[in-house]
């Protein structure tokens, strides 16, 4: 993940670590923001270019920054240490998109995870399904949570951001972020806001949605219930545009039910949104004590949250604050020195 990899490098060139001296052994630098390049590209680079590099490369511990990339411990020397991070193990439940020939290179990919030496989960969640599919004992597996850029999400947005001036002229926004995927769980969505639909109908609320444009049929659903007026989509966002969403925004919704660990919910907090999410994977991880939280399927419960965060200022205010707290504590930072501490354990039985 490219934007693990930046974090990671400049924390490496803010403050070289006492006593280890750590390098990329890629010749660039990580990339300001994800490009996209071409499928054979890719493929190249993963399977060819990068195994070359690794045969060819020193060290006494090597860190592979993706799971996916877990093909390249075979590659590495046999006398030097190795650790990878794991995300997710999501195929194994949910393959969504991914094609057949897919999800089997994607299990012989991570089977590599038992070479490693010591394997950094960013969550319970993970730590558990490495165990439960690869069957991975927990001492080997340490588990860090990813941080957050806090300060860029409190950073107020330009008056003149053109999200920030859509929202600011809307009802209070309930906030939906990410992919369309079926694991994302919108297809909940309509059942919850027909325990809304006063609301929306008195133009109290609205629904806005950032991501991948919704299936037509659950489009469809969710406008029988919000009115047109009361659906936004904005597309894709990143950068400035997605800090504007969560800080013009009520309440962010989260019904996702299947994630290693979610960046959406603390960064939301970051901004200053609160959160209703259900208790389903590792939300109730990113969220901690400050999210509000529903059983899934509880479509009654969930809009309850909703509904206390939309009218109930002093509640709203107290969520806010608190996520704003829960945000401000996972950095980047501890993310480091967690694995600092794993590096120096692995290099000292070498």
């Amino acid at each position: 993940m490219d934007r693990y990899w930046r974090e990671l490098d400049n924390l490496v060139h803010e403050s070289q670590p006492m006593n280890l001296h750590i390098q990329c052994v890629l010749p660039a630098k990580p990339p300001v923001r994800s490009a996209t390049a071409s499928r054979i590209r890719r493929m190249l680079d993963k399977y060819v270019v990068y195994p070359g590099r690794a045969k060819f490369s020193q060290a006494r511990l090597f860190h592979v920054l993706d799971h996916s990339y877990a093909h390249l411990l075979p590659c590495l020397p046999r006398s030097s240490r190795k650790i990878v991070t794991v995300f997710d193990l999501v195929p194994f439940e949910d393959p969504g998109s991914m094609s057949g020939a897919q999800v089997a290179r994607f299990k012989r990919t991570v089977q590599n995870l038992h070479l490693a030496d010591h394997l950094i989960s960013i969550s319970e969640e993970t730590r558990r399904k490495l165990g439960t599919y690869l069957n991975i004992p927990e001492e080997r597996i340490t588990v860090a949570v990813p941080g957050t850029d806090f300060a860029l999400f409190q950073k107020p947005v330009s008056g003149s951001n053109s999200v920030h001036q859509k929202l600011s002229g809307l009802p209070k926004a309930i906030l939906s972020v990410g992919s369309a995927i079926s694991r994302k769980n919108l297809r909940s969505l309509p059942a919850i806001f027909n325990h809304l639909r006063p609301q929306f109908e008195r133009g109290q609320c609205c629904f806005v949605r950032a991501g991948e444009t919704l299936p037509e049929t659950l489009r469809r659903e969710i406008t029988a219930i919000t009115g047109e007026k009361g659906f936004v989509e904005l597309g894709p966002l990143f950068g400035e545009d997605l800090i504007a969403a969560f800080q013009s925004s009520r309440v962010l919704i989260f019904p996702s039910t299947l994630e290693g660990l979610t960046f959406v919910i603390p960064e939301a907090m970051a901004a200053g949104c609160p959160v209703v999410t259900n208790t389903l994977t590792a939300n109730p991880e990113a969220g901690g004590e400050f999210a509000l939280y529903y059983t899934e399927s509880d479509a009654n419960a969930a809009a309850r949250h909703l509904l206390t965060l939309l009218a109930d200022d002093t509640e709203h205010a107290r969520r806010r604050a608190l996520g704003i707290e829960r945000a401000r504590g996972l950095t980047w930072k501890h993310h480091f020195e967690i694995l600092l501490d794993v590096y120096r354990r692995q290099l000292s039985r070498s």
